[in-house]
C-alpha cells in the first residue's frame, strides 16, 4: 500500500520515534494514574486527620461545658469564688501540650483520687483542665508538672515531692495491666 522499505534509515527513524512517542505517552498516562491515587489517599488522610482534631476540640468544648459553669450573664448573680477560679484554670488549658500527654474525657476517666495527694479538689483542678486519666498523668514531663503546678497555683515541687507521675504509671499498669506508651 505505501510500499515502504522497512530497512531504509528513514523509515527505520520513523519507526523508531513513533515507538518513542508511544512509550512516553504511555508512561505519562501511568504516571498520572499513580499520582492522582496518591493524592487521592493523602486528602483522605488528611480529612481523616481533620475530622479526628475536630472532635478532640468537640471533646474539649463539651468537657468544659461539663465541669466549668457558664459565665453569668447581665442580671444574673454574681459567681463564686470558687467557679470563679476554675474558670481560671480552665481558660488556661490550652498551654499544656495535649498532643504529648494525651486526650481523655470524663467518661474515661480515672479516679485521680487514688493517688497520694490528689483529693476531690484537685482532681476536679485537674478535671477542668482536662486532665481525666492516670495516662495523661504519666505522660507529664518536667516541663508539663510546672506549668500544671503553675496554672492550679500548687506547690511547685508538690506533684514531684509526692510523685504523681510514677504513682499514676503504677495504678495505670494494675488497672490497665500494661505499661504506659
Amino acid at each position: 500500500m505505501f510500499n515502504l522499505d522497512p530497512f531504509s534509515r528513514g523509515v527505520a527513524i520513523t519507526e523508531i520515534l513513533i515507538l518513542l512517542a508511544f512509550a512516553a505517552l504511555v508512561g505519562y498516562l501511568l504516571a498520572q494514574l499513580s499520582t492522582n491515587g496518591r493524592i487521592r489517599e493523602l486528602r483522605a488522610a488528611l480529612d481523616e486527620q481533620e475530622n479526628a482534631l475536630e472532635e478532640c476540640h468537640r471533646k474539649r468544648r463539651a468537657i468544659a461545658s461539663v465541669v466549668i459553669p457558664p459565665a453569668p450573664k447581665t442580671g444574673e448573680k454574681v459567681v463564686s469564688e470558687e467557679e470563679s477560679m476554675f474558670r481560671k484554670i480552665a481558660s488556661r488549658a490550652s498551654e499544656l501540650n495535649f498532643t504529648r500527654i494525651g486526650y481523655s474525657t470524663l467518661s474515661e476517666a480515672d479516679d485521680l483520687k487514688e493517688i497520694v495527694g490528689v483529693g476531690p479538689f484537685f482532681e476536679r483542678k485537674l478535671h477542668t483542665l482536662g486532665i481525666f486519666s492516670f495516662r495523661q498523668l504519666a505522660n507529664f514531663t518536667t516541663e508539663d508538672v510546672e506549668k500544671v503546678s503553675d496554672i492550679i497555683e500548687f506547690f511547685p515541687d508538690r506533684i514531684e515531692r509526692e510523685d504523681w507521675v510514677g504513682q499514676a504509671k503504677q495504678l495505670y499498669q494494675e488497672k490497665y495491666g500494661r505499661a504506659v506508651k
